[in-house]
């Protein structure tokens, strides 16, 4: 999700639903995985967080008291550089068992497409590893190149990929999508779900990922229009409709 933007960008959007409109985040979230019942314990970012500095969790450090799950990341995935960076982490609690909820927000067409990887030598062999038993896990062909374009919405998936299937922690994948978002270099947001789920449908298509498959139901997608108007006369009128 990169640097925050002022009044633009995905971190600032996700901040500001944290700070100023939590209810409507949680219960659009609570709707696609289980209903309004579930309560959603957020790690990051807190309801006070900052919109001018915030410290995105990296890897899989909010799990770093697990040792075995952390022993086994480690054979999983290269340790050099920087790991996947999510722009929120939260849990519930069904029946006693916690479920972890993994965030990644986009606002604009090149974020969402994201460069290849620079990993090399070591590093970049453990990634293609991952990558091979993960595709067939989905049953994605192996020609099927995932370091290249949408690389970053791989290297997310692997990581959901990881803790549900090779380390047998629950988790959840949300992908949340803004929309009307306006930058200052007037780069291209889309205007929309549909948009939305236009670039989505190429970014399956490039990777080979099947309409279905096994951890689809580990994958959720939230539309929420971007609050360019947040702290100004209009921001009411632009989110009566999602008010709870």
């Amino acid at each position: 999700m990169g640097k925050i933007g002022d009044g633009y960008g995905s971190k600032y959007h996700l901040l500001q639903y944290r700070r100023e409109k939590a209810p409507i985040l949680d219960g659009a979230v609570q709707k696609i995985i289980g209903g309004p019942g579930t309560e959603l314990n957020w790690i990051y970012p807190s309801d006070e967080a900052s919109t001018t500095k915030a410290h995105e969790l990296e890897g899989l450090e909010f799990l770093r008291s697990e040792k075995d799950v952390m022993r086994a990341w480690k054979e999983f995935w290269p340790q050099t550089g920087r790991q996947q960076t999510w722009d929120g982490i939260a849990y519930t609690t069904r029946d006693t068992e916690k479920e972890w909820l993994l965030f990644e927000a986009k606002a604009n067409h090149p974020e969402f497409c994201s460069p290849p990887s620079r990993s090399i030598s070591n590093g970049r062999r453990m990634i293609e590893k991952a990558m091979g038993k993960m595709k067939n896990y989905l049953g994605v062909h192996r020609d099927f190149p995932w370091l290249g374009t949408f690389y970053q919405y791989a290297n997310r998936l692997a990581s959901l990929y990881f803790l549900n299937v090779v380390a047998e922690v629950p988790s959840r994948l949300v992908l949340i999508y803004f929309y009307g978002d306006r930058f200052p270099d007037d780069r291209p947001c889309p205007r929309d779900e549909a948009e939305w789920r236009e670039l989505i449908r190429a970014c399956h298509l490039t990777l080979g990922l099947p309409e279905h498959h096994k951890l689809s139901d580990r994958m959720h997608e939230v539309f929420l229009p971007a609050l360019v108007e947040c702290s100004r006369e209009k921001s009411t009128a632009s989110l009566g409709e999602l008010s709870p």
